[in-house]
């Protein structure tokens, strides 16, 4: 039993794993129920809006449980209270948890799709930029110029690249 200002909600194992897909992507050892509290606050902030997509979700299985916070809650009933006949005639749907899947297949959806233009990357996509910090270390060595930090010459060298980049572009739009 949940305790003050705490609500539970049932989720289908397709979901839950949806949840779970979305916390290892985008919030790594992040507990659940605090991503739906940062996904809550994207949405609320403007940063997305929850669209609804094509899906047809597999909804068999047992209900799992999910403590979540009731402000989590009261913004889920606030949505099922607007867009329960908009989810019936396009899903199907009868019954609150089922909204709430669909809801939740939704939110995810129009999160990964926020982060189309995002490029990710990660600390071994940069093995060329260490590479370079050495040279430039035993070059400076050789010359007698001062030590320069890691975080100092990743500065000094992306904003070379990027002043380039927009001066082809200067170049090329012209």
């Amino acid at each position: 039993m949940p305790g003050s200002g705490y609500s539970t909600i049932g989720l289908k194992p397709s979901i839950l794993a949806l949840l779970t897909s979305v916390t290892d992507t985008f919030y790594p050892g992040m507990f659940l129920p605090s991503t739906l509290i940062i996904l809550m606050n994207e949405v609320r902030l403007g940063r997305y809006t929850v669209r609804m997509h094509g899906h047809r979700l597999d909804l068999s299985g047992k209900y799992n449980t999910l403590t979540i916070r009731n402000d989590i809650k009261e913004w889920i009933d606030g949505h099922h209270k607007e867009h329960m006949e908009e989810y019936a005639s396009k899903y199907r749907i009868k019954c609150y948890s089922h909204f709430v899947s669909y809801f939740f297949a939704n939110l995810f959806e129009s999160k990964f799709e926020s982060q189309n233009g995002i490029i990710r990357l990660q600390e071994s996509d940069f093995e060329w930029l260490h590479s370079e910090y050495e040279s430039h270390r035993a070059a400076a060595a050789g010359s007698g110029n001062g030590h320069m930090t890691f975080d100092r010459f990743a500065d000094v060298y992306v904003n070379n690249i990027l002043q380039k980049m927009r001066t082809a572009k200067k170049i090329l739009s012209a």
